[in-house]
């Protein structure tokens, strides 16, 4: 079940809602607990048990873990507790691939990838290793840990919550005065933004896509891949948007996902922008301690005339990326664009970072977008030899005939709106435009009368909620009539 079909949204929604304040008193976790396992099911069915499984086990493990006073032991536990939830992944996400690529006959059919199954087994291991470094306390038991891991909002796509963000706030439940209307507003926003813009480009991404290799010409590649960047990036932050929307009106603060990545200028700054809670969880869980243990193993300052503190962050980099591209897919595309992403994180630590510094902010933006796109069409292609063809075509040497196929086919007077909304609104333009309006604002109350304050403040009211209303019916109207596009990540 997507938060932006018409099941979640006329259905299971306003029924959980009413719940939710009905019972935010007496025993507001344990409804959410429970709506969160039904949830699951609704879309899921007994892969349930798959889910209620990995709960108790972790929670087994990471209390078995937290009392243990023998390292040896301790360290035993804590290896076994990885081991089965990597194996679980692997068993699901990438065992096909594996048996494929071994060439055994009969390996062919990929087995069913439970939804969110990278999502929760990330958060899984967070808390065990947070549990087995005794940086947080093993608080609250199986009850809050199932929670933790089974919350419906981030169950499926995130955004990814460290344990000790969230135990705090199933702990102390606390429901503030404007939740409620914030997580509304959100989660509006999200909408619009999956179903107004991301849908649309979706049609020009998915027509190009769909063209047998050598039949793009430049023109219509370069088109097909900015749709999908358009895409990608208004899907996934609208998932976070509803997410983070759904979990403030339940009281809950999630973290922020997204920062305008394509307003990035440079790579290492596009991923503290994009997808900020895997960033941040690949760069505590994965590059820091492979780089420690690398720094520990380099005796000299040097090796091979380059710093030691630079050998760490060249190994650290290149595998965390290595692994970020493996988490995201069981498809040498991913792994091909984990890999793009780590070689330009090490040139420009290398050298390229001060030289693009020196640059106009303009062409560092275009060095930065660029890449970013060239990765995309990694990240979309079904095969290598796909993705190569598809580059070869942006460039100019595809096999295309542009009499026969050319961009207008693929275009409409909604498409083309949506597709400028969404390059435009990619950028930080509101966020512009809402400080210039309250620096007017501001000027104007403190020069005007309490009856001109009261009269900007209501106005701004109205048409703020007007806004908000024309997003949600056109949103609805769209998603109705038009066709259904999956979010991306419930893929991962």
């Amino acid at each position: 079940m997507e938060f932006s079909s018409p099941v979640f949204l006329f259905l299971f929604l306003p029924i959980f809602l009413t719940l939710f304040y009905l019972t935010r008193k007496t025993a507001p976790n344990l409804f959410l607990l429970i709506a969160s396992l039904i949830f699951y099911a609704w879309g899921e069915g007994y892969y349930i048990l798959m889910l209620l499984i990995s709960i108790i086990v972790n929670q087994v493990f990471g209390s078995l873990i937290n009392k243990s006073e023998a390292h040896t032991f301790k360290k035993a536990l804590f290896i076994a507790a990885v081991v089965f939830n990597l194996g679980l992944l692997s068993f699901f996400k990438y065992s096909a691939f594996i048996l494929q690529n071994l060439a055994i006959p009969g390996s062919a059919q990929a087995i069913h990838s439970p939804l969110g199954i990278s999502f929760f087994t990330f958060q899984a291991l967070s808390y065990l290793i947070d549990v087995y470094r005794k940086t947080v306390p093993n608080e609250g038991g199986l009850f809050h840990f199932a929670l933790y891991m089974a919350f419906f909002p981030k169950l499926a796509t995130g955004p990814i919550t460290p344990y000790h963000v969230l135990v705090k706030q199933i702990s102390a439940p606390k429901l503030r005065k404007n939740d409620l209307s914030c997580g509304i507003q959100r989660f509006i926003i999200g909408l619009g933004k999956k179903i107004l813009i991301a849908d649309s480009a979706a049609r020009i991404a998915n027509q190009v896509f769909s063209l047998p290799v050598g039949q793009q010409t430049a023109a219509l590649a370069w088109l097909g891949i900015i749709g999908y960047s358009i895409q990608i990036y208004f899907d996934f932050s609208g998932y976070s948007d509803m997410a983070i929307g759904i979990g403030r009106i339940c009281g809950f603060r999630l973290p922020e996902n997204f920062n305008y990545p394509y307003f990035a200028k440079s790579i290492k700054e596009f991923w503290t922008r994009w997808h900020i809670s895997l960033a941040q969880w690949l760069r505590i869980y994965l590059f820091l301690p492979i780089a420690y243990a690398m720094l520990r193993k380099i005796k000299k300052d040097r090796l091979l005339l380059i710093k030691a503190e630079d050998w760490s962050y060249y190994v650290g980099t290149f595998f965390t990326f290595l692994l970020c591209g493996i988490w995201h897919g069981a498809n040498w595309t991913f792994i091909i664009w984990g890999l793009f992403y780590g070689a330009f994180l090490i040139i420009e630590h290398a050298g390229l970072g001060k030289f693009m510094k020196k640059r106009a902010p303009f062409i560092r933006l275009i060095y930065t977008q660029l890449l970013v796109i060239i990765a995309w069409v990694f990240f979309r292609s079904d095969t290598l030899y796909y993705a190569l063809s598809y580059l070869k075509a942006m460039f100019g040497f595809g096999g295309g005939n542009g009499d026969l196929i050319y961009p207008a086919l693929f275009l409409d007077t909604e498409l083309v709106f949506f597709l400028i909304i969404g390059i435009v609104f990619s950028f930080p333009i509101i966020p512009t435009i809402k400080k210039w309006i309250e620096k007017r604002v501001k000027h104007l109350q403190n020069g005007g009368n309490k009856t001109t304050r009261i009269f900007v403040n209501s106005w701004l009211i109205i048409l703020g909620n007007l806004y908000l209303i024309a997003i949600l019916l056109i949103s609805i109207l769209f998603m109705i009539t038009g066709t259904y596009n999956p979010f991306i990540y419930f893929r991962f």
